[in-house]
């Protein structure tokens, strides 16, 4: 909820936390496993007004307010291109958040009000069901599945996962 707060009083314009932000905390409470950050805090928002250079002004305010935690920010009107030329441009964050490579890491969340509200647009069943495969557009053709595959190489979640599932449908 603090971290939430936080990007709640930045403003952004459909500003989240999301990621891997939100997919390990739910897998370290799944796992029983202490709940802590184990990598950056993913900021997501989408705002065509906003340059891209905005994203290291707003990085650099969070780390004044909240120093204790390793911020990413990024406006994901300029990510649609980040592994592919010819992925259409993202409409939304829900949409951004939607073209995350793997399904478990599609999700993030923000205060609306006061309450908690998800963006989960592939659904929250593979993230609680401690279930890793990559999201439809990540399955297309070999090309799009290497992006997937270096990623479970990278990341090495089973390590810290043990009963995580990875498929690659």
């Amino acid at each position: 909820m603090t971290i939430l707060k936080v990007i709640d009083r930045c403003h952004l314009r459909q500003g989240a936390l999301a990621a891997g932000s939100i997919r390990n905390t739910v897998w370290q409470v799944l796992s029983h496993q202490p709940v802590q950050l184990m990598s950056d805090v993913d900021v997501v928002f989408f705002d065509p007004d906003r340059p891209a250079s905005d994203d290291l002004k707003i990085y650099d305010h969070l780390v004044q307010v909240a120093p204790q935690f390793n911020w990413q920010v990024k406006n994901e009107v300029y990510m649609a291109h980040y592994n592919f030329a010819d992925t259409p441009e993202f409409t939304s964050v829900a949409d951004a958040i939607g073209h995350f490579v793997e399904a478990p890491t599609c999700v993030g969340a923000y205060l609306a009000d006061g309450e908690v509200k998800l963006i989960a647009p592939h659904g929250v069943t593979d993230l609680l069901a401690l279930r890793c495969r990559p999201i439809p557009f990540y399955q297309q053709d070999q090309q799009h599945l290497a992006i997937f595959r270096e990623r479970m190489a990278k990341k090495q979640w089973q390590q810290r996962w043990p009963q995580l599932q990875i498929s690659e449908k």
